[in-house]
């Protein structure tokens, strides 16, 4: 079994007037290119998606989004993106998946997901606080997020307390400052020690220039933004 990672698909089959084709030749014909290279992941392979997966304001608007995501291969482990609109408490979108028979997708929150090959978890965060524009409002979301990691990295220790197997860690939002500097958030995940591989998205066209990959802090950060993949999912296990 193989981990797979592809975050941003920015669904819009039942809001095409939202589609992500609007913002430019990168994004032509994304949705079915999105289809076509997942052909990589296998049946039985994880396909981990952090966030921003549909435009929909509401679930009953997702339903083609999420039959797209659920025709595709492998088994989804979902989180929150800042478009999301449509996201719930987790007890009810498992209830709706299970309710329209999404079967092969997975919501994860504050919590680890164990499987043969490794122990995902993950959160959405928010705005760095470096970023233009940050609010009172944007600091009082950043700081719950903070704690949600910290959740997220105890439920990564109550999971796999030996740390046998290798320990991922999703986020939507970029984890690290523009240039790739500690934040309170990359410093939380670095001083664990419990995180071997930190995937984020969000990022898209000119933002790639903030993007920040490779080893840090003993961490392997990969940006899986779906643009910045060119809409083929990465394989990161």
């Amino acid at each position: 079994m193989a981990v797979y990672a592809m975050a941003d698909l920015h669904l819009a089959l039942d809001n095409p007037e939202k589609t992500m084709e609007a913002f430019g030749d990168s994004w032509k014909d994304y949705m079915s290119r999105i289809k076509e290279n997942s052909a990589v992941v296998g049946a039985d392979d994880l396909y981990l998606m952090p966030g921003d997966l549909s435009w929909a304001m509401y679930f009953e608007n997702a339903k083609k989004d999420f039959s797209f995501i659920d025709s595709l291969p492998g088994k989804k482990i979902i989180i929150r993106g800042n478009h999301d609109y449509w996201w719930g408490t987790t007890a009810k979108m498992q209830k709706q998946f299970a309710e329209h028979g999404y079967d092969t997708v997975r919501v994860l929150r504050n919590s680890a997901f164990v499987s043969e090959e490794a122990v995902i978890t993950g959160t959405r965060l928010w705005k760095r606080l470096e970023d233009d524009g940050v609010k009172a409002e944007d600091i009082k979301i950043h700081n719950r997020e903070v704690e949600r990691t910290r959740l997220c990295l105890q439920s990564l220790k109550d999971a796999d307390p030996e740390h046998r197997l290798p320990h991922i860690m999703m986020f939507h939002y970029p984890p690290l400052g523009r240039n790739g500097e500690r934040t309170d958030v990359s410093g939380l995940i670095e001083e664990s020690g419990l995180v071997d591989i930190c995937l984020y998205g969000h990022l898209h066209g000119r933002a790639h220039s903030q993007i920040k990959e490779g080893e840090i802090g003993g961490v392997k950060y990969f940006c899986v933004a779906a643009d910045y993949l060119k809409f083929k999912p990465l394989r990161v296990l």
